[in-house]
């Protein structure tokens, strides 16, 4: 924060405590570590400071129903103001007011622990932006410490939605954040099947032999450390520690079951909208932390996976889809150098920011393009329907050659045809003798035009 007076300095945080408690807030200040501690009390739930910690989960929290569930809980929020020479920083910890007092006590014992790194303790950084060239606006702006060099760019993540990646590095060590998309089918009948994998890495589309997905959070480790690392570097890598990675707060657990619940409906309505008796579908949703090894190079990934698996069983043809969409944060290097750069590195992927402005330009875009698709593919179905009816009525005009009746009347066996380009009549031929006869449109008998056609009209 820019460096102020005290008074000046609090008046953002005692606005906030208003809004957070509906003007209801109690206010205490103390002095502690060289700077102000500020104590406020009868908070409701943070909502609105949680975007970074919570990513998606914020989507459901607009839910009216769980805003209501949100609105019995109370909260404190303890600040921590220390001035440097040049500026302000504001530290603060948001807990429930239930929390039990030896764990407030820690939580308070670590801001009052809190102080300024010498100058020969800190690293120099500059600021940049990853820029979007579609639509001409930076993406993402990242810290880049002294020493390293900034790769990025925004890329396709799915048919609609594009993300920012970029990758830092600096000798061995490199931090990246990375976008990737899977989606496989497989079609199998009594004479064989035909699978196939198209996979999105970073915006780079390329084709994978088989069908390579996973149908759940176990099967993770294995993808990356036996397929998509060795693939890049050549050789697999040595799983050494898996770990999901779930919210440790009641809220956090709380919107998770929310989510889950919304994706185990949606995929039942899949199913009654598009599904047959036997079909299956499910979804999954994993955070996970993950370290590989490979010789003296270590790889520590934060995984977030979103994954699709159907399958529609069939006597002809049975048919399986899957579709897997993961986004990486992932630091590389040896032992040594990552403890070296830890501190360095964390506080890159804390200082991330994306630009609002691209936010909002990405979303409409993405609606746009989801529009455009779902029209092309109704029309595309349309089309079709068209053409499978031209073509049904085509092989019935055909077919209708071959086509018998049998006439009550007589007895008598007759063959059917049509002159579906012609005159559109339907024309009877006896096989057993007899006459030509012909029925015309309108349903009247007429004489048949065919050479040597005559003889007594009955009815058909």
């Amino acid at each position: 924060m820019p460096l102020k007076p005290p008074k000046e300095a609090v008046r953002p945080l005692l606005e906030e405590a208003r809004r957070l408690s509906g003007g209801q807030a109690t206010l205490h200040f103390k002095p502690a570590s060289g700077g102000l501690m500020l104590l406020a009390r009868g908070l409701g739930y943070p909502l609105p400071l949680t975007q970074g910690a919570m990513g998606d989960l914020l989507l459901f929290a607009a839910d009216p129903q769980v805003r209501a569930a949100l609105s019995g809980l109370r909260y404190e929020a303890t600040h921590l103001l220390l001035p440097g020479p040049k500026s302000l920083l504001a530290v603060s910890a948001y807990l429930p007011q239930d929390l039990p007092t030896d764990r407030r006590k820690e939580v308070l014992g670590l801001l009052r622990s809190l102080e300024f790194l010498g100058p020969e303790k800190r690293v120099p950084y500059r600021v940049e932006a990853v820029l979007d060239p579609l639509l001409r606006v930076p993406a993402l702006r990242v810290p880049v410490p002294q020493g390293y060099t900034l790769q990025g760019g925004v890329v396709d993540f799915t048919e609609t939605q594009r993300r920012p990646v970029f990758q830092l590095s600096k000798g061995g060590v490199v931090l990246r954040r990375e976008a990737i998309y899977l989606q496989a089918l497989a079609i199998a009948t009594p004479f064989g099947g035909s699978p196939s994998t198209i996979l999105l890495w970073n915006g780079r589309a390329g084709k994978v032999p088989g069908f390579l997905c996973v149908q759940g959070p176990g099967e993770l480790p294995a993808l990356f450390a036996q397929g998509l690392w060795a693939w890049e570097t050549g050789s697999p890598w040595e799983v050494e520690k898996t770990r999901p990675l779930q919210g440790t707060s009641r809220v956090a657990r709380y919107l998770e079951g929310v989510r889950e619940a919304f994706y185990w409906q949606m995929g039942q309505q899949m199913l009654m909208a598009m599904g047959r008796p036997g079909d299956q579908f499910q979804s999954w949703r994993q955070s996970l932390d993950l370290r590989a090894r490979q010789g003296s190079v270590g790889r520590q990934a934060v995984v977030e996976a979103l994954g699709f698996f159907g399958y529609m069983p069939s006597f002809a043809a049975s048919s399986a889809h899957c579709t897997l969409h993961l986004e990486v944060a992932l630091v590389q290097g040896t032992a040594e150098a990552l403890s070296r750069e830890e501190g360095t590195l964390t506080g890159v992927l804390l200082g991330l920011a994306l630009d609002s402005r691209w936010m909002a330009l990405e979303a409409e875009r993405s609606r746009t393009v989801s529009r455009d698709l779902t029209r092309m593919v109704l029309q595309m179905n349309k089309e079709a329907e068209e053409f499978n009816s031209w073509m049904s009525r085509s092989w019935t005009n055909l077919l209708s050659d071959q086509t018998y009746a049998r006439d009550p009347a007589t007895g008598e066996t007759f063959r059917l045809y049509k002159q579906s380009f012609d005159t559109g009549a339907f024309w009877r031929e006896p096989v057993f003798g007899g006459c030509w006869e012909a029925w015309s449109e309108a349903g009247s008998w007429k004489s048949s035009s065919r050479p040597g056609a005559g003889g007594a009209w009955r009815s058909p």
